[in-house]
């Protein structure tokens, strides 16, 4: 009915990088709205020990996606109503300290893995689908000693931007939610001094007007908008406490 809502009872949701930190919370959530959930990550272990169906495999490969999606075919016996893109890295180096293999290896989890998942997507006959990316505020303004992190969130802010443009007559909308620092997993990691490991919560804070992290779940209840609103396509949601209101 026109001005309501998706109903997302009883769809498809395939999450990549569902085993833990906003992936996993945004499983959690679809699972709360009655949808059938089907995750995707490179350590089946940490997959196993999670509720959902699942996959293991690397999102660099477009071959994982070409599998994945029909893994969750066959378990659901229907196509994938909602994708969310939530595999991500990140590499903390300037450009020039930034070597051949680490911007590669940037590039295919952080772009061409929501490619792969993407155009998989596409490819399906379905109608009033959902794609929906985690990016990054680095995706909108520049962040010295993240060259190949910013890059990799910037050019998946113009695949969103895309994408919705070609889905649209489909009725299939294109998003992104575009975080700032989160209290997950990401956050902490890559810092080559211990000491910024230990302090970089409290670094962020400085430039958070709203003065705190978001955590995961509120990433995963801004997913969940986007992926409910059916005439809202094309959108970089911006979810970070004010940092690039400044």
């Amino acid at each position: 009915m026109a001005g309501e809502p998706r109903n997302l009872k009883g769809r498809t949701v395939l999450i990549t990088g569902g085993g833990s930190g906003v992936g996993l919370k945004c499983a959690k959530l679809f699972a709360d709205q009655g949808c059938n959930i089907f995750i995707v990550g490179r350590n089946a272990e940490k997959l196993k020990v999670t509720e959902f169906t699942h996959f293991a495999g690397d999102v660099r490969r477009s071959s994982t996606a070409i599998n994945a999606f029909e893994a969750a075919r066959n378990a659901y016996d229907r196509p994938v109503d909602i994708l969310v893109n939530s595999a991500g890295v990140i590499y903390r180096a300037d450009a020039s300290g930034t070597s051949d293999d680490d911007w590669q290896f940037v590039m295919d989890v952080n772009v061409n893995g929501p490619f792969y998942f993407s155009r998989e997507f596409a490819k399906q006959d379905i109608e009033n689908g959902s794609i929906v990316n985690i990016s990054s505020t680095c995706g909108q303004v520049g962040a010295a000693g993240l060259a190949a992190y910013c890059a990799s969130k910037g050019a998946l802010n113009q695949l969103t931007r895309t994408m919705a443009l070609e889905l649209a007559p489909q009725k299939i909308t294109v998003n992104a939610v575009a975080p700032g620092a989160i209290n997950s997993p990401m956050l902490f990691s890559q810092h080559t001094d211990p000491k910024m490991t230990e302090t970089v919560v409290e670094r962020n804070l400085t430039s958070i007007p709203i003065g705190t992290v978001a955590e995961p779940e509120e990433i995963a209840r801004a997913v969940l908008f986007l992926a409910s609103e059916p005439h809202m396509t094309g959108s970089i949601l911006t979810l970070d406490g004010g940092y690039t209101a400044q």
